[in-house]
């Protein structure tokens, strides 16, 4: 019913899991100890988790009235939203919450403190504030979500972002190590192509290593994991991937504190490989 929320413009959608199955779901709530809310279970069997085109939650109950939703998480044992504990615990969250979206400093999750059934309400929390009911339960959390009313004012047709480049000049780029734009577009054009693999990898592994540029491990770890869903497995170069895993892992923000969103793509190519 609610599968309109989610972007489906944007080809593969590395937010979106792979599909749903009973036996996920089975393994995530006992992971969590909780049972999941219908409503999120029924939009999750329709797409287990993805990019949101809604992505607006629109409340009197949040800064300015609106906060924006990057995507929403699906349901895995090891992904998504069973990663809920990891991060409740990781940011000093009080335990009782479900997280099911947000980025490191706002979240929204479901209540399950002094609640046990199937239909939690859902609260707003962010860094050092107090969590905020904002919406009873989760059908009507869907209902406050609204599409963006951002126009993009640039040329559709800018030669810039409309660029096929060639192996060589990506190649280029990534020994220059300057530009993160050319780069990003050049991994991901060449990670949506089926072939290329051994020489894809071998290019993201360079890329990984780039110091110059913030960020970029997470670059590299999206089109990695966008490669491998258009690529056949036959094809994998297996231990050129853990390399790209090994590195994600180690990745830090600062003062050793391990690197959220590197870790998670790490081991999502992890299970891939496995």
């Amino acid at each position: 019913m609610f599968d309109y929320i989610f972007d489906t413009d944007i080809g593969v959608d590395i937010e979106t899991l792979d599909d749903f199955t009973d036996e996920k779901l089975e393994q995530v709530e006992k992971k969590l100890g909780v049972k999941l809310p219908v409503a999120y279970v029924e939009l999750m069997k329709k797409q287990n988790g993805g990019t949101l085109s809604y992505n607006e939650f629109h409340s009197n109950k949040v800064p300015d009235g609106e906060v924006y939703i990057h995507s929403i998480k699906g349901i895995d044992a090891e992904d998504g939203i069973g990663e809920s504990d990891y991060l409740v615990e990781e940011w000093e969250i009080e335990k009782g919450f479900v997280i099911f979206a947000g980025d490191g400093h706002e979240w929204f999750a479901f209540d399950y403190r002094e609640y046990k059934g199937d239909n939690p309400c859902v609260f707003y929390i962010v860094d050092e504030g107090k969590p905020k009911k904002v919406a009873e339960d989760f059908e009507r959390f869907l209902k406050k979500l609204k599409k963006s009313e951002f126009v993009d004012d640039e040329d559709d047709d800018d030669e810039e972002f409309n660029r096929v480049y060639t192996k060589e000049e990506l190649e280029e780029y990534i020994e220059e190590g300057s530009s993160h734009f050319d780069i990003s577009a050049g991994l991901e054009q060449f990670a949506k192509e089926k072939g290329n693999m051994d020489w894809f990898i071998k290019q993201s592994l360079k890329t990984i290593e780039i110091e110059e540029i913030d960020d970029i491990s997470w670059t590299v770890g999206e089109y990695v994991l966008l490669k491998l869903r258009v690529e056949p497995r036959e094809n994998w170069p297996i231990d050129s991937l853990q390399k790209i895993v090994d590195h994600l892992m180690a990745v830090t923000e600062y003062e050793g504190v391990p690197d959220e969103i590197a870790q998670r793509l790490g081991k999502r190519i992890k299970r891939k490989i496995s």
